[in-house]
């Protein structure tokens, strides 16, 4: 077991290691075969009967000599429970399965569309070893990865790359605390939904849970391509909303960890103090001195007093340093500052305190 705590974190974007155009296609892939199991579940209780499971291949697919459609099943309900949920049927259905279901397909719909090549296929093994080989790194010298969220066309294929490096480097019997963390936008409409599911998966998959909760960074991004899409953006309708949901996120997190006796974590990243005083107040009110397993974090140079503040009081407090070029880390700074208002209201309130700092040192003189 890695008996040793690790204290330090790194943050990586998998679309550095993989072509996005492979990650897009990926991504489109897992959500058609998400929407393939909405069609199966004919009643909508996210749970599908082996007879369900029939019904809808028979709707969509044509069986072969071979009986691959009750080969299928058997993979998907191993334990011969008569039941296969949500959970089971993403762990189970991997990209690498579609080609091979959509060959049967009656009609070529998006779910044929989106199956992937063999030269897809190789290309995406080429990414999880490269993903494999810094995950283990981390773990090997005691480092936490953070995975960043992207773009919700890139979203479905991070998450299952970060699931599958979850199971492996958090290991309840591997490594006492969670390594890799994945990361939730809570200015998502279904970022809720998503966090409540994996914390099952991890529960189910005995392995800990670890995430990192931003509020978001690709809004403009995001709500042209629903425009050109002809969809409802995927983003909160207000800011408020987004507020809201960051909160109730940390809430159920921290009150999972307590309520399941689980090693849990959580980074929040984020340079709102009504959201860091949320927190704070749960765990010295609520919590009663049980530890929640969260950390908190702000960029360089953006909210220092918040994260001064927090280290003062002996919390874990983190400053986020992008690496790299001028020319590509400058823009990244940017895109924050004007993404992100709460940086825009801290820094008045750094003046602020700086301002009457220095009126307080020459009085003194």
């Amino acid at each position: 077991m890695n008996t040793v705590t690790p204290n330090g974190f790194a943050a990586l974007k998998i679309t550095a290691l993989g072509d996005p155009v492979l990650l897009e296609r990926m991504s489109a892939c897992i959500t058609e075969a998400a929407r393939l199991f909405d069609k199966f579940d004919k009643d909508g209780d996210g749970k599908i009967t082996r007879e369900e499971f029939k019904l809808g291949y028979e709707e969509f697919f044509t069986e072969s000599k071979h009986g691959f459609m009750d080969n299928l099943i058997e993979r998907l309900d191993p334990m011969n429970s008569g039941r296969i949920d949500v959970i089971e049927w993403s762990n189970l259905l991997q990209p690498a399965d579609v080609p091979k279901l959509v060959s049967r397909c009656k009609d070529q719909g998006p779910l044929f569309n989106a199956a992937p090549t063999e030269e897809d296929l190789l290309a995406l093994e080429n990414t999880k070893r490269r993903l494999n080989e810094v995950a283990k790194f981390a773990f090997d010298n005691k480092v936490r990865l953070l995975i960043d969220a992207e773009q919700t066309w890139f979203q479905p294929a991070i998450d299952n790359f970060t699931l599958e490096l979850m199971k492996k480097y958090n290991d309840r019997e591997k490594t006492p605390v969670p390594i890799i963390f994945n990361t939730y936008q809570c200015y998502l409409k279904d970022s809720t939904i998503r966090l409540k599911k994996d914390t099952v998966r991890a529960k189910r998959d005995k392995f800990h849970f670890a995430c990192k909760l931003v509020r978001g960074a690709y809004m403009g991004a995001e709500n042209a391509r629903a425009q050109e899409g002809g969809h409802d953006s995927p983003i909160h309708d207000s800011i408020q909303d987004t507020h809201d949901c960051y909160n109730s996120n940390v809430r159920y997190l921290f009150e999972h960890r307590l309520r399941h006796d689980t090693r849990s974590e959580v980074m929040l990243g984020t340079h709102n103090q009504e959201s860091i005083e949320k927190a704070l107040d749960f765990v010295e009110n609520r919590a009663k001195g049980k530890d929640v397993g969260f950390h908190c974090a702000q960029l360089l140079g953006m909210r220092d007093n918040l994260t001064f503040a927090l280290g003062k009081r002996g919390y874990n407090a983190y400053k986020y340093v992008p690496y790299g070029k001028v020319d590509e880390v400058l823009p990244y700074l940017i895109r924050r500052a004007q993404e992100n208002s709460d940086v825009a209201a801290g820094m008045g309130k750094e003046k602020d305190m700086i301002a009457k700092e220095i009126r307080s040192r020459l009085f003194r003189m």
